[in-house]
């Protein structure tokens, strides 16, 4: 998971004061894990974080907790697309 976190670290966090409740790299790195095994909307994002709390508890800080369905979809609404499409990339190449 180091690559996911060094890929993502300078990703910008477009959300502010309390919506930031949730660390952005926990939720991408849920997000991503949860795609990987099929997951294909925010709402299945937060039932397989739900499903798999005490495993993403081993590695994950969550100081707010897990993060539910509108939680995902706002950041992905409000995250920039060619920013995080170069972090990706990166992420990619590191796996490569």
């Amino acid at each position: 998971m180091l690559s996911i976190w060094s890929s993502f670290a300078d990703l910008p966090d477009p959300r502010t004061g309390n919506a930031q409740r949730h660390n952005l790299l926990d939720v991408l790195t849920i997000a991503l894990t949860a795609t990987i095994c099929g997951a294909e909307s925010c709402v299945a994002f937060a039932d397989f974080a739900r499903d798999r709390e005490a495993l993403f508890r081993d590695f994950l800080a969550l100081p707010g907790g897990l993060p539910s369905h509108d939680t995902f979809s706002r950041l992905f609404r409000l995250l920039d697309p060619a920013a995080f499409a170069a972090c990706f990339d990166q992420f990619l190449d590191v796996l490569g």
